[in-house]
């Protein structure tokens, strides 16, 4: 069977998973108030989800990129919510920068997939 047939990765899937999990740790743990490779947190926040949507879509080949993106993305708020239960801060900033980052990665996938269907003449 080949990729394309399957409608689930499932090694993709769980790599996925643990890194989506690692992020609401990451998340929702006291911070450390180290500085870490990327200083910037919205750039952490960027890459997070710029990896999330690409391990996402690896995952989920047949799953249109806009419903991935917006669960994705759903996540991101989601991860705001629970930070102000456990007094880190939750940010509107941050989800702009989660969005970003999901949009990094889907926007070459769907300029690709627009090109490809366009009829040629």
């Amino acid at each position: 069977m080949s990729l394309r047939a399957r409608k689930i990765n499932r090694l993709v899937f769980i790599v996925f998973l643990a890194a989506a999990a690692f992020a609401l740790a990451k998340a929702l743990l006291p911070d450390d108030d180290s500085i870490g490779l990327i200083p910037w947190d919205k750039a952490k926040h960027f890459l997070v989800f710029y990896v999330l949507s690409i391990l996402a879509s690896l995952a989920l080949p047949q799953s249109r990129l806009h419903r991935i993106g917006l669960v994705i993305l759903a996540f991101g708020g989601a991860i705001e919510i629970l930070q102000a239960f456990v007094g880190r801060d939750a940010s509107w900033f941050d989800l702009f920068a989660d969005a970003c980052g999901i949009s990094a990665a889907f926007g070459p996938m769907l300029v690709s997939q627009w090109w490809r269907a366009k009829p040629r003449f």
